[in-house]
């Protein structure tokens, strides 16, 4: 694989629906989720990569002519895929995290969908692209001699037009010499374009005769142009221009009847309306080159429109807006210029026949109607973006899972509350019906307990109806809340699995009706066909988290995956859990109690149920910024580093959650990643 430094290395469901496919070669139609997870990508062969400035580079998948301009650190890691054995991207995203080059995820994110798309990253055992072979192109030009040929041509025109101003064509004749002119220079620029691209080491597409148009010509692709950087665009723009100002100038000069051909063809390769050559040097000497992860979002969180608006407009090349708009008004004044001059006429004149023909009315009346039309379009554009607004604000909400309350205890509502249950959700149904048969329905009046803590512990039990709280007691006698549980929530499991005494008091807070499960059926129906450890993330872990902000909007798989790495960890009271200055291995969310946030000797903030910490010194590998102690005695959901980076790199919108949090605890984007390297954690 041809690039300049390094070895590239190498890669998912909710569907979204399929990504977008360029014209030119069609890719594996996959939705995004399964391609940011599962799939394993390795880039492509024939890569070419051009450094155009010291930050941005193009990389070109050469057989099959496709470009992905981007930031140079984000070639860096995409070249984390290598060339060998395909790898997927929480794998790169994983590495990249441990070898601090990872950027930011919804700018990774865009740019793998593009890559993949383009042909630059491509999966193992998939048809490659077809080929886009370039022309045998022999013929080179210097860039400078394309300066000099625009400028000597540029200063023949003025030169020519002051001596001797436009004329319209007086025969028929003239009118056909500059039709002729017209050929041959369009011609000319684009053989001369040709050749300053490949003196450049570009390639040179598609060269050809175009029969088919006003003005048959020469034509080639000088798209390639990019590869050899701003200056070559520049250079061959000028190209292009250079044969129709000399071809203008001489014609002024010598048959200024046949001029008024060639002088609308510079007008249009110099328009400031469309991609022209004018546009183009203008754009490679004062412009910067827009990287494909800020425009034409494929990856479905950047679409959301307001992100999408703020994106185009923190991006925005104010600069050469400016002289563009400058440009453009100079473009226009000399066209007005030229078309009085060709008329005959001066302003004056032009302005009192103007007025005579009852043109200010005309005008007034177009103005006015472009006027409305304006102020139509942009209350549309307004409705359109508020409502998308609002359709991406209900997909974004949090949308806590549907709980039930059912009075009645009949075998149907049974049955339906088993079925709401995260433990018994992982039974067949026939299991479910058997303990149907088996649970005890229990009526508790408000205030009254069902499960006081110490007592000894002989059934399990399935909220039906109504509303109950968990409590422990705390060394100095007061109870503390831990848990508010709703129907479907199952509790008092624990003793049943030890064999222990009752860790918790469950207090009934409106009249409920549990379902209880004696210690006899619960062995012989749920724990001889669950493992202790399925009961205890479904129980414990899955169902507490499913109550946090953190996870409310997590899917099932990601709840099982963190239920799956985080374990349990308490800590009694005013204990230190973390130090600032010091090195931190785990992240912890809040199970139980009250926790005190420190800086130096100041407390700064409080923890409680739910919250969590630890994240940021793990993505960034650096020391903790504040001491962490118990102010009750506490359990935590704990998970180990490598654990938590893995968890964090497997899904995307998982991994921009806590980016997003991160960066708004730092008060600063937390990517890209700064700090010591994680090359511990790879053994």
């Amino acid at each position: 694989m041809h690039q300049p430094e390094g070895a590239p290395r190498e890669k998912a469901a909710q569907v979204i629906p399929p990504l977008h496919v360029q014209p030119g070669f069609e890719v594996a139609k996959l939705d995004q989720q399964t391609l940011l997870t599962v799939v394993e990508l390795r880039c492509a062969e024939g890569l070419r990569c051009a450094q155009i400035s010291p930050t941005q580079c193009i990389v070109k998948q050469e057989s099959a002519r496709r470009y992905l301009s981007m930031a140079t650190t984000h070639w860096k890691a995409l070249r984390a895929f290598g060339d060998g054995p395909g790898r997927s991207v929480p794998q790169v995203l994983f590495q990249l995290v441990m070898d601090r080059d990872c950027v930011q995820l919804r700018e990774f994110y865009e740019i793998v969908i593009k890559a993949y798309q383009r042909g630059i990253l491509r999966i193992d055992g998939t048809e490659p692209p077809p080929q886009v072979r370039p022309a045998a192109w022999s013929h080179e030009l210097s860039g400078s001699w394309a300066k000099f040929a625009a400028l000597a041509g540029g200063a023949l025109t003025v030169v020519a037009l002051f001596r001797q101003p436009l004329a319209l064509p007086s025969s028929p004749w003239e009118l056909l010499a500059g039709w002729f002119v017209v050929c041959a220079a369009l011609s000319a620029g684009n053989w001369l374009a040709a050749a300053v691209v490949r003196y450049r080491n570009a390639e040179v597409y598609a060269p050809g005769f175009l029969w088919r148009s006003p003005f048959p010509r020469f034509r080639v692709d000088l798209g390639d142009a990019v590869m050899g950087g701003t200056g070559t665009v520049a250079d061959a723009a000028l190209a292009q221009v250079a044969p129709i100002a000399v071809a203008l100038g001489a014609a002024a000069l010598l048959l200024p009847g046949a001029a008024l051909l060639p002088a609308a063809a510079l007008a249009v390769l110099l328009a400031p309306f469309w991609w022209s050559p004018g546009i183009r040097v203008l754009h490679a000497r004062t412009g910067r080159r827009r990287d494909d992860d800020k425009w034409d979002f494929q990856f479905e969180p950047n679409r959301e429109v307001w992100r999408a608006l703020r994106t185009r407009l923190r991006h925005l090349d104010l600069r050469f807006v400016g002289i563009h708009l400058a440009y453009s008004s100079g473009w226009v004044s000399a066209l007005l210029v030229l078309s009085g001059l060709l008329l005959f006429g001066n302003w004056v004149d032009l302005w009192r026949a103007f007025q005579g023909s009852g043109g200010p009315r005309i005008t007034a009346f177009l103005v006015l109607a472009l006027l409305g039309l304006a102020v139509t379009t942009l209350l549309s554009a307004l409705g359109a973006i508020g409502y998308l607004t609002w359709r991406d604000w209900r997909a974004r909400r949090p949308r806590p899972p549907a709980r039930v309350t059912r009075g009645e205890v009949t075998p149907e509502a049974i049955a339906a509350c088993i079925a709401d249950s995260l433990l018994f959700q992982m039974l067949p149904a026939a299991d479910r019906a058997v303990i149907a048969a088996a649970l005890e329905p229990e009526r508790h009046a408000a205030g009254s307990v069902i499960i006081r803590e110490g007592d000894p512990g002989d059934k399990l039990y399935l909220l039906h109806a109504g509303e109950v709280e968990v409590t422990r007691a705390l060394p100095n006698g007061r109870g503390d809340r831990v848990a508010s549980l709703v129907p479907g929530d199952v509790f008092g499991e624990i003793a049943l699995l030890k064999g222990s005494a009752r860790t918790r008091s469950v207090r009934v807070v409106e009249p409920a009706v549990v379902l209880a499960l004696r210690r006899e059926a619960f062995e012989g129906l749920v724990l001889s066909r669950l493992s202790r450890t399925q009961i205890e993330d479904a129980v414990q872990k899955i169902a507490f988290l499913q109550r946090t902000p953190l996870a409310a909007n997590w899917s099932p798989h990601a709840l099982a995956a963190f239920a799956r790495r985080a374990s349990f960890q308490d800590y009694p009271i005013d204990a230190f859990i973390l130090h600032e200055g010091e090195d931190n291995h785990f992240f912890y969310l809040v199970y139980e109690g009250r926790l005190a946030v420190q800086r130096g000797q100041e407390e700064v903030a409080q923890l409680s149920i739910g919250d969590f910490f630890g994240e940021i010194s793990l993505l960034q590998n650096s020391i903790t910024r504040a001491t962490i102690v118990t102010r009750t005695p506490a359990r935590f959901l704990v998970m180990h580093k490598r654990d938590f980076l893995q968890f964090f790199a497997k899904d995307s919108a998982i991994g921009l959650q806590f980016e997003a949090i991160s960066s708004r605890r730092l008060g600063e984007p937390i990517f890209p990643l700064q700090g010591k390297s994680l090359d511990l954690l790879r053994a």
